[in-house]
């Protein structure tokens, strides 16, 4: 397996930035990344925009992993929803269809937690993420890195097979310092 290397993307990165819209435009399964309403991608221009604003208010991390040898792009995860007050903050991740079920997930998450809990700009307690009930690999992955079960949210996803759970999970800053992370 390869080495993976974790890289913040900031907006002056148009070739990671164009490589995330890619992800958005040719991924046909993006209405079961998310429970919020899907909307068509925007075009180049806009996304890159769009991108490149919320990257330089803060409102938005991203970071993408990478083979460290040949430098490919193998996946994303991103921050958002930062609550300053509370010290928390969702996240989610994504991987193409080519580069899942090979470990890359897992090194990747792990990467950001240890990147995240560590960070001065952001100072997180607390981050979560929310996957559909019938998304066992997300599930594993989350729990294998020790994030606890928070609750349902049912019938909160629907997809054109029907509706899902909403499932919630979340780790605290100390969890994660104290659990045996791979990192």
């Amino acid at each position: 397996m390869c080495k993976i290397r974790l890289y913040e993307v900031v907006a002056h990165d148009t070739n990671l930035i164009h490589c995330l819209y890619q992800w958005e435009v040719v991924e046909p399964a993006r209405e079961q990344y998310t429970c919020r309403p899907v909307s068509p991608v925007a075009d180049w221009p806009t996304f890159l925009q769009e991108m490149r604003q919320r990257l330089e208010n803060h409102s938005l991390r991203v970071f993408v992993a990478m083979d460290a040898m040949t430098g490919n792009v193998l996946g994303k995860i991103m921050a958002f929803d930062y609550n300053p007050r509370n010290k928390s903050a969702e996240f989610g991740y994504y991987l193409p269809p080519e580069n899942r079920g090979k470990g890359f997930g897992q090194s990747m998450v792990a990467k950001f937690l240890s990147c995240m809990f560590s960070d001065p700009v952001w100072s997180l307690n607390k981050l979560y993420a929310t996957t559909a009930s019938g998304n066992q690999p997300s599930v594993r992955l989350l729990q294998s890195l020790g994030f606890h079960f928070e609750g349902v949210m049912r019938e909160h996803y629907w997809f054109s097979s029907g509706f899902q759970d909403q499932w919630h999970f979340s780790l605290l800053k100390r969890e994660w310092r104290t659990s045996a992370n791979p990192s």
